[in-house]
């Protein structure tokens, strides 16, 4: 059997001259169960053998990388409540201006990062972007003052704007549909580890404060930049590009052709020249705006729980290695709940409905705090760890837009930039309002408003899922 005559897709295989729609032979219920525990135990040898290949290069690098980048982009907070407010004598809403300005790096560089890895291969560009700004992480161990590390902050995010776009446009190059929901939430709950893993850190570290002359919180600036250099390094050998133009030296030419051929099967289509008239067509698909908006509110929902440690030593219940631990407990829910919303979506095959669940437990938690149960901390406590839970929603929508987008390479890449810069667009300036920090944690209309942006979500999903079944997105009407 040759390679295309191997691929197995819903149905259909492809064999040496075109697409033979013709129905397989229904599957047994072990190859049925087999196939949503892990999607290629039910695939043929040499297809299983192609998926561990990818799996092994391609996911362990994004993992890894994009746990990285979240140490390097999260690390501020477990700093702030760390003795860096006190060291560098930060007020107010200091700590949010800090994410503004990061924010405002990261706003700046999606698109223009999205259009570039359209003419420099990404196995160059990411790693090369990741190389930069772990120095930077590193160089704010060195800040004397707020104002350095605003402008270390903005440049951190213009680089690291790189990421997750671009990770989520590689994920797309390579996974079909089924297999896609998994990967994306493996990846996105890398992020959660990250987070966690931060918080252990820095407890860790808080034994080393005053060691060389240096505070527990420029340790972990330290620590987060050293981490991220052999990672980027390994980026250039690890991330294959794109099936019809890599030139990875692990990937054998019989399984990039095989690549080639699994994409041609999902309506994957390869990167073409980005005109005029394509930028037109993508400024003027409902797509664009929808998963903008959609988008939008699922950030800014999940940006609550940030705030989970500002309570905690605002409550002075705790101790600073306390305040740093506590908060893992949401995280490792939310890397639970994530894989299980990645399982789930694949073994359905369908997208919107766990979007929505994810936002129910959510919700609740900051119908929760709304109400504000100060003297219960168990009720406070539960209020908290449910917002964690929705965040495993973020790459699901990403998922869904590579599926809708499917037939478009330039659709996917271009609204995926610009959904993640209008997103967080949003987030540098409305937590300025709604989330004030100098008034937390008890925010006038901070857990109301978050509650607000996942019914929003909910509601969006609805009218995607819709939109969708009337007006899809087809290759003949683009050009």
């Amino acid at each position: 059997m040759s390679n295309k005559d191997s691929l197995d897709k819903s149905g259909i295989v492809v064999d040496g001259h075109g697409i033979d729609s013709q129905p397989k032979p229904k599957r047994t219920l072990t190859q049925r169960v087999l196939a949503v525990v892990w999607d290629s135990l039910d695939k043929s040898p040499e297809e299983r053998a192609f998926i561990a290949r990818i799996d092994f290069w391609i996911l362990t690098y994004v993992c890894i990388a994009y746990f990285v980048k979240y140490l390097d982009q999260t690390n501020i907070s477990n700093a702030y409540v760390s003795g860096m407010k006190e060291d560098l004598h930060l007020t107010g809403n200091d700590l949010n201006y800090l994410t503004t300005y990061w924010n405002i790096g990261y706003i700046l560089g999606q698109i223009p990062s999205q259009l570039i890895m359209l003419k420099i291969r990404p196995s160059i560009w990411l790693p090369t972007l990741e190389l930069i700004w772990g120095f930077l992480v590193m160089g704010m161990a060195g800040a004397k003052d707020v104002k350095t590390l605003f402008v270390l902050r903005f440049f951190i995010g213009l680089l690291e704007a790189s990421a997750y776009p671009g990770i989520m446009t590689l994920l797309g190059n390579w996974y079909t549909p089924a297999e896609l929901g998994k990967r994306a939430c493996i990846f996105q709950a890398s992020s959660s580890a990250a987070q966690m893993f931060s918080g252990y850190l820095q407890a860790g570290l808080l034994r080393m404060d005053g060691k060389h002359g240096i505070a527990a919180w420029q340790w972990l600036f330290i620590f987060d930049g050293i981490i991220g250099v052999p990672i980027a390094i390994y980026g250039y050998f690890a991330i294959p590009d794109q099936p019809t133009s890599s030139k990875a030296r692990w990937l054998p030419p019989q399984q990039k052709q095989m690549a080639i051929d699994r994409m041609e099967v999902c309506k994957r289509r390869p990167v073409k020249k980005l005109t005029a008239r394509k930028m037109l067509s993508i400024l003027k698909c409902w797509q664009l705006y929808l998963f903008c908006a959609i988008f939008v509110a699922h950030v800014l929902g999940i940006r609550i729980y940030s705030y989970f440690n500002v309570w905690l030593k605002s409550t002075k219940r705790w101790s600073t290695e306390e305040v740093n631990l506590i908060p893992t407990a949401g995280y490792g829910a939310q890397i639970f709940f994530t894989l299980t919303y990645a399982w789930t979506s694949d073994a359905i095959g369908k997208r919107w409905p766990v979007i929505i669940a994810a936002c129910v437990p959510a919700l609740t938690g900051c119908i929760i705090l709304s109400v504000w149960p100060d003297h219960n901390i168990a009720a406070m406590i539960a209020g908290w760890i449910l917002t964690f839970l929705e965040t495993g929603a973020g790459a699901l929508i990403i998922t869904w837009i590579q599926e809708i987008c499917s037939e478009s390479a330039e659709h996917r890449i271009v609204i995926i930039g610009i959904v993640e810069a209008i997103a967080f667009t949003f987030q540098a300036w409305v937590p300025l309002f709604v989330y004030n920090t100098g008034k937390a944690p008890h925010f006038p209309i901070g857990y109301e408003m978050a509650a607000m942006f996942f019914a929003i979500e909910i509601l969006l999903t609805l009218v995607i899922w819709r939109l969708n079944k009337k007006w899809p997105l087809r290759a003949e009407n683009e050009d």
